[in-house]
């Protein structure tokens, strides 16, 4: 389940808000357009050697239903034809979002690595401020709830674009921030701290000016207790994150844009 839990790494590295946003979730700005699509390489650290693994993308699309305007978010992930015979794994995540006062409406994730397969689908229902759950995965099958909606809570995929959108020149070094999100069904705030701007070398020996900042990670069977995802996120082109760095229990991951970015 390697890939699967760098997937979730690179969203959940997006993850960067503060209490200040936490009464106003408007987006004055979009920072991403229709047609933007970013794409990924995933390479993983074995002993002395670094192995390109995987790729994820992110790609932007919208529609109107029921005269609302509606952005569509989708993110794949996918390991290399030359690593499909040690684990093989197809990704699919999408969020639907309103346009208008960025609300969450629909949530879809299926995914398959190895013989785990998961599916997740969440319906925001603006009529009775709820969230309808249904849950799927291979070890513990299908679960229905009822969750109770909440000012400015996200699924994963719909706060990676909302969180691009802030401006984080106004934080400050050593600010720490928390965001809310739901995850398989669960609530679950992340606490994020703030680095400052710092400059970072590209695999492809491109110098990029950056906001760093880390997210805290909950243990489990990739990371230890106490560790962090570090993120360093373009300061010149759209919030973009160009280099990610994890220690896990097993080696370290860094994931970089790819070069067209």
């Amino acid at each position: 389940m390697l890939i699967k839990k760098l997937k979730i790494l690179l969203i959940t590295a997006f993850l960067f808000s503060s209490n200040i946003y936490a009464q106003k979730c408007n987006v004055e700005k979009y920072l991403f357009k229709k047609g933007e699509k970013v794409e990924y390489t995933v390479y993983y650290n074995w002993g002395f050697i670094w192995l390109k693994a995987a790729k994820v993308d992110f790609t932007v699309s919208d529609t109107i239903i029921k005269n609302t305007e509606i952005w569509k978010f989708t993110s794949t992930g996918k390991t290399l034809p030359g690593y499909d015979w040690i684990f093989s794994v197809n990704d699919f995540f999408q969020s639907w979002v309103a346009k208008d006062g960025f609300r969450p409406l629909y949530y879809y994730r299926n995914t398959q690595e190895g013989n785990f397969r998961t599916k997740n689908r969440y319906i925001f229902s603006q009529k009775t401020n709820n969230i309808y759950v249904d849950l799927y995965n291979s070890d513990k099958g299908k679960r229905k709830d009822t969750l109770k909606n909440e000012s400015c809570l996200f699924d994963v995929l719909s706060a990676t674009y909302y969180t691009r959108c802030l401006n984080f020149g106004t934080f400050k070094k050593g600010e720490k921030f928390t965001v809310k999100t739901i995850m398989d069904g669960e609530k679950a705030p992340i606490l994020i701290k703030y680095y400052g701007k710092e400059k970072i070398t590209h695999k492809n020996g491109k110098l990029y000016n950056c906001y760093h900042f880390s997210t805290s990670v909950v243990e489990g069977n990739i990371f230890k207790a106490g560790q962090e995802i570090h993120v360093w996120v373009d300061t010149k082109n759209n919030n973009i994150p160009v280099l990610i760095k994890a220690d896990i229990l097993v080696g370290s991951v860094m994931v970089y844009v790819d070069d067209t970015q």
